[in-house]
């Protein structure tokens, strides 16, 4: 059966260019595969392989490693040791493989392994600013795979365009975390673009699906839905950020499901 799904992986990957690329980010839900009985270290380790042997050498992996419980918490961050939260299985493999860099931020870090992982050891304090981690996979021209997970559910780098974008209902709140590096612990303050209060903020009910319905006209969205029943998407981050921009130039609440009727200028 394993053999079996990493063939099927190997194919996927190439279909959906991953050979074209040397950084790949990947934002993954592998519960549908629990039916399958693999076993877990088996499954990771062969998605792991599948996507080093399609893809361009060198090649790097970039997975999500956020820890939001961090937020407002008396709670140590550990560089090495603190686990992601609700990331996936396959974002603790990275993070946990040897060699793997991560980010330094307490509530939203990203973790990579290969050789551009290094981009990693110095970021902003900003989660989502410039020198952040997705400013520096959009440097890389960074491809992202999402794995049995819709990319409108699961694509961060929106709220890094948000951030460079300005857009008037988020703000740059500080936090301020203790974090244990090389042994010792020490409290640090580390920022956050989050959504102003008691405005009447919705976030749009179909998320960034518009987005996607963009790159799918200009055909810059992959898809392609296994014999194991695994759905798999993959975009050019750039793309998404061309698309996203342009939507955000036409009307800056592109995010939002309406207009927050109040002035942000008189309010604040």
């Amino acid at each position: 059966m394993i053999e079996k799904f990493n063939t099927t992986l190997n194919r996927n990957f190439k279909y959906l260019k991953l050979q074209k690329y040397n950084n790949i980010f990947v934002a993954s839900d592998l519960s549908k595969l629990g039916k399958l009985r693999l076993k877990k270290n088996d499954l990771l380790e062969n998605i792991y392989t599948s996507i080093k042997n399609v893809t361009n050498k060198p090649s790097t992996i970039f997975v999500p490693t956020g820890s939001l419980s961090h937020c407002n918490s008396s709670k140590i961050f550990d560089l090495k040791d603190s686990p992601s939260e609700d990331m996936g299985a396959f974002s603790e493999y990275i993070r946990k493989k040897k060699n793997s860099i991560r980010s330094l931020h307490p509530l939203w870090s990203v973790s990579g392994n290969g050789k551009n992982a290094k981009s990693l050891e110095n970021v902003s304090k900003h989660a989502y600013g410039i020198e952040s981690p997705w400013s520096k996979m959009l440097d890389l021209d960074t491809l992202q795979i999402n794995i049995g997970k819709h990319p409108s559910r699961a694509v961060t780098l929106i709220h890094h365009i948000e951030t460079i974008f300005g857009v008037p209902y988020r703000y740059n709140k500080q936090f301020l975390n203790k974090i244990k590096i090389n042994n010792k612990i020490i409290i640090s303050d580390f920022y956050m673009s989050v959504f102003f209060k008691n405005i009447g903020i919705q976030k749009k009910i179909r998320l960034n699906e518009h987005f996607f319905e963009k790159l799918k006209k200009k055909k810059r969205l992959n898809y392609i839905k296994n014999k194991f029943g695994l759905e798999i998407w993959s975009f050019r981050m750039r793309d998404f950020y061309s698309v996203a921009i342009q939507e955000m130039k036409l009307n800056i609440f592109n995010y939002l499901e309406k207009e927050p009727k109040f002035d942000l200028l008189k309010k604040y």
